[in-house]
């Protein structure tokens, strides 16, 4: 971040003051004007710029977002355990840091106490959320940031991860569908009865002797009517990553704007989490109990979504700021306006990374409050 901070403020020394309607991105204290967002060239610099200034302007508005909707979701999660309302007011980063850790605190406490008593367990059962990126939106991306390269013959890989989507042929791997019933596979889920495996999270990994609530995924074995994980003896239906995208013969200042404009664009099927409280417990406890579960089932499930999101953001985060550094560089040659959208890009990026980092920490505390562990 040094020298990117450093570059930016010697071009901001220099004179090269902008016109692009706004002091920032999106989240960041304003928006970037038709100069920054139309293009500046068919050039390898104007169109390396103009990757990094879409992924930075898309990265900044999903920081903006989520810290919204963790935002929400813990004031949601405070009403139900009762708290004032006087401790759940305020908007932005401050309040945000403020609010979750005040819910956090609370529902910690809440539930030592419920744990406490006697012959009493406690469980959250969590069905956890699943992202994944277009491999076809990132390959558009990378073909469109190189000049030399055609975005449709972009071949990319998923790696940390593997490829699903619809095949119309022969699928090869395993086959997911989505139920609500018995499952003669893995259930990947919540599974309501015994499971023989568990996810770090504590959702169900392995066979469910009763109902299963996600997918249940089995031995792919020609066609499937589900999500194909795995090959497909024909081109892939919307394929999706899970993982990480591996384009070839790309820059790392092109990877760093496709990592980015695209996790930000992730999508998710949301998490579930559900407490569990079984035993005895008298009239004021069951009171307790009964507010932490239901402050449970209003927000954690949505913090887990955002968790997941944020961790992909976190990580492109620090790549497209690494190649920021080069930005005042690269970008001499193409004019006054150029140089300027570039030092607002920057700048705007910087204040959304703290954003994150900011909503990844809250996120980290609210989801532990509730672990088996009440650590």
């Amino acid at each position: 971040m040094r020298r990117t901070c450093v570059k930016t403020m010697c071009l901001l020394a220099t004179g090269l003051v902008f016109s692009c309607g706004g002091a920032g991105l999106p989240g960041a204290g304003g928006g970037l004007g038709a100069q920054c967002r139309g293009g500046f060239g068919a050039t390898a610099e104007a169109r390396k710029l103009s990757a990094f200034v879409e992924a930075a302007t898309n990265f900044a508005t999903a920081a903006e977002e989520i810290q919204a909707s963790l935002l929400a979701s813990c004031k949601q999660m405070g009403e139900a355990l009762g708290m004032e309302e006087s401790a759940l007011q305020g908007e932005g980063t401050d309040a945000t840091r403020r609010v979750c850790t005040a819910v956090s605190d609370r529902l910690r406490a809440d539930l030592t106490r419920i744990r406490g008593a006697a012959n009493v367990t406690v469980d959250v059962r969590v069905r956890p959320p699943r992202c994944e990126v277009s491999v076809d939106a990132y390959a558009q991306c990378a073909g469109s940031c190189e000049v030399d390269v055609e975005p449709g013959s972009v071949q990319v890989q998923c790696e940390g991860g593997e490829l699903r989507g619809g095949c119309s042929a022969e699928c090869t791997g395993h086959c997911a569908a989505e139920v609500s019933a018995s499952c003669s596979g893995t259930c990947e889920g919540a599974c309501e009865g015994e499971c023989s495996a568990r996810a770090e999270d504590g959702s169900c990994n392995g066979r469910c002797s009763g109902s299963c609530s996600g997918h249940c995924v089995a031995e792919a074995s020609g066609r499937c009517e589900g999500e194909c994980r795995g090959g497909c003896s024909v081109a892939f239906t919307e394929p999706r990553c899970t993982g990480t995208v591996q384009p070839p013969n790309v820059s790392a200042d092109c990877r760093a704007a496709c990592d980015a404009r695209l996790d930000a664009q992730a999508t998710c099927q949301p998490g579930e989490a559900t407490l569990v409280i079984n035993g005895e417990l008298d009239g004021d406890l069951q009171q307790t109990a009964e507010r932490a579960t239901n402050a449970v089932r209003a927000g954690l499930g949505t913090i887990m979504t955002l968790r997941r999101r944020l961790d992909r953001l976190q990580r492109s985060g620090r790549a497209v700021v690494e190649a920021a550094g080069d930005l005042p560089d690269a970008v001499g040659s193409l004019g006054v306006t150029a140089a300027g959208c570039a030092a607002a890009t920057v700048s705007g990026l910087a204040s959304a990374v703290g954003s994150v980092s900011v909503s990844v920490e809250v996120s980290v505390q609210v989801s532990g409050s509730a672990s088996a562990s009440g650590g």
